[in-house]
């Protein structure tokens, strides 16, 4: 499973993807979750946001924070499709 999280920076991006690579180390998801602060990529995808989360490819929030219950269903489904 691929997970890039792009944020600028933003003090609740860092907490947010420090919940999520806590969580991913609890679901022993095969890779870290990648912290990017270049925005170029999700720009050139057509996407405006400030703090994207994309998995495998898909985006999944934009500008949005959700709660660490919420995002451990999301990354299970995820994993559910690697399997």
């Amino acid at each position: 499973m691929i997970i890039q999280f792009y944020d600028r920076g933003s003090p609740r991006g860092k907490i947010f993807f420090e919940n999520l690579d806590s969580l991913c180390q609890r679901l022993q998801i095969n890779r870290d979750p990648e912290y990017i602060q270049d925005l170029s990529r999700p720009i050139s995808m057509g996407i405006q946001g400030r703090s994207i989360l994309i998995i495998n490819n898909d985006v999944v929030f934009v500008d949005k924070f959700p709660s660490a219950s919420e995002l451990e269903s999301i990354l299970q489904d995820y994993q559910k499709d690697d399997y």
